[in-house]
């Protein structure tokens, strides 16, 4: 089907509201009926967008329109044949009430072909990041590159640093950490299993595998932990575990170079630890937590290692959540020293997380995992109706959620992520994509514009909302956002190739939560779904209530 969307701008106003159809602004306020201003309650100067009167011609299937840079906007559809009517509004402002009114539509909905409105609270938990970790990341900054009073010294007790490690070993790791960088929790734990001088691109790789002394976790779980990691490379192909598929997007984890950056960040290492524990919240899979990656001299409850804690009681129940949250953390451990400690850029915790949803997604099928889509990792198809697994479901009921939101860390917030990772997976590059904003030199928006050739975000966040919009349909014109190709698709970099499924975010429970939408409150670069009927004909009108400004796009399928 060939891709049309029109792009209506001031030009093609046919008429308008509050200031009729030419483009002017009111600062730091809202335009009145009277051509006055009042404050919106929004930070900065404000531009308010005027209000728009638009005639659209709906000739075609799956055909986009889009009005940009609108308020308070009433849309006059005219519709030659049956068509099912969405619309999307894009916020371009934070805290703004936005609602559709299509009240006048006269759908000709069939009732036995909606969509179960059952809601589902699915347990997204298990990979949920810690907040202290959150916290640390967000303030690293400040410890990076701006040295510590000479007051802010601190005594480790209890513990040694080891550099040399055999099985049998012991050693009291800090499994938590104070306001004031000092430690406030021990683990005691024993080195079960050492790999050795693994070859990889980046030289040769040591693992450690410790597990917490009050626990019991069998051999055959210790040694699938690490071959799924890291193990030793078939003819030297340099793909077959976790370690090659992260590494060979973004780079390596640690280098030589870390301490001239910083003297208070540890030396070259080539060795990587992993921590087996039962931590105190049984959802967390495991995380990565960069104070370990300073010397004790700067943060005394670091562990002067490269490592991850794993949580063993999650790891007893779901072996692939945990390597699939390997994955992600290795991303999160990467991130830390290619751009925080050697480019300097300490990115939002949206832009992090994209980045190792996206991992996930890439990683699935190698992990034999289901991955964000909660489809088989054997199934290249959008998989089945009503499907309750995986952050889809998350992402339907929260669909508003804005991109570059973080909500003290929601576990809403990574169902959003992983949901505009996957769309960029599958229209941007795919995993050559990931290695872009893992290199770039710019941060967060910057990275992402730059990474995908865009020069405004907000188109990104449009094309997003049209690809979950037209995810349903498998056979789209190239040319526009897509989830859905009917099966696997492959996507190479540097001489490894990924695969990734497909995508029906209707096929997911909640998804009549996501096109439900006909008022919500919504941030800057957020969303509003709304379908607004079924088989509708004719003159259709449709009034979109926006006090400050966004986009509004209309898709006829």
């Amino acid at each position: 089907m060939k891709k049309t969307i029109l792009i209506l701008t001031a030009a093609l106003i046919l008429a308008g509201c509050g200031g009729g159809g030419s483009e002017n602004y009111a600062s730091n306020g809202t335009s009145s009926s009277n051509g006055t201003s009042s404050s919106n309650g929004t930070s900065g100067n404000t531009q308010v967008y005027p209000s728009k009167k638009q005639n659209i011609t709906i000739n075609s299937e799956n055909q986009i329109a889009e009005i940009k840079k609108t308020s308070n906007t009433s849309l006059n559809l005219n519709i030659d044949s049956t068509k099912d009517i969405y619309i999307l509004v894009s916020s371009h402002f934070n805290g703004q009430d936005i609602s559709v009114d299509s009240s006048n539509t006269n759908s000709n909905t069939d009732s036995d072909n909606k969509i179960s409105t059952q809601k589902t609270d699915n347990n997204y938990e298990f990979n949920k990041i810690p907040q202290k970790v959150i916290d640390f990341r967000k303030n690293v900054a400040k410890l990076l590159h701006t040295k510590l009073s000479k007051n802010n010294s601190f005594l480790r007790k209890h513990n040694r640093v080891i550099t040399d490690v055999n099985e049998g070993d012991e050693y009291n790791f800090c499994t938590e950490m104070g306001s004031n960088y000092n430690c406030t929790e021990y683990t005691q734990a024993t080195a079960k299993k050492i790999v050795k001088n693994i070859s990889t691109k980046y030289g040769n790789k040591s693992l450690v595998i410790w597990v917490a002394d009050n626990i019991s976790l069998s051999q055959s779980k210790i040694d699938k932990l690490a071959d799924n990691f890291l193990q030793n490379s078939d003819n030297n192909s340099y793909d077959d575990d976790i370690y090659d598929w992260d590494s060979n997007i973004y780079g390596e984890e640690w280098g030589s170079d870390a301490q001239n950056i910083d003297k208070d960040l540890i030396g070259e290492s080539d060795i990587i630890d992993i921590l087996v524990y039962k931590m105190s919240n049984s959802h967390i899979a495991g995380y990565f937590w960069s104070k370990d990656n300073f010397k004790q001299s700067a943060i005394a409850a670091s562990n002067e290692k490269i490592m991850f804690y794993i949580n063993s009681t999650l790891y007893d129940n779901n072996e692939k959540e945990t390597f699939s949250t390997l994955a992600h953390e290795f991303q999160h451990m990467i991130h830390f020293y290619q751009r925080s400690v050697k480019k300097d850029i300490n990115d939002e915790t949206w832009y992090n997380e994209l980045m190792s949803m996206a991992t996930e997604d890439l990683l699935a099928t190698k992990m034999k995992s289901d991955g964000p889509r909660g489809v088989s990792y054997l199934d290249g198809s959008a998989g089945l109706p009503n499907n309750t697994k995986g952050y889809f479901p998350g992402f339907n009921s929260h669909s508003y959620y804005a991109l570059t939101t973080w909500h003290d860390n929601d576990i809403y917030d990574y169902c959003k992520v992983s949901s505009f990772g996957a769309f960029l997976l599958r229209n941007y590059g795919g995993a050559e994509l990931l290695h872009k904003l893992m290199d770039s030199s710019k941060k967060d928006e910057n990275a992402l514009l730059e990474a995908t050739g865009k020069s405004d975000l907000k188109d990104l966040i449009n094309e997003w909302a049209e690809g979950v919009i037209l995810s349903d349909q498998d056979d789209l014109d190239s040319s526009k956002p897509r989830y859905n190709f009917g099966d696997f698709i492959e996507t190479s970099y540097n001489g490894i190739t990924y695969k990734l499924g497909s995508i029906n975010f209707f096929n997911y429970e909640n998804a009549s939560e996501l096109i439900d939408n006909d008022s919500e409150t919504v941030n800057e670069n957020g969303n509003l779904y709304y379908k607004a009927g079924e088989n509708l004909s004719g003159n259709v009108n449709i009034k979109v209530n926006m006090q400050y400004g966004g986009d509004v796009i209309v898709i006829a399928k």
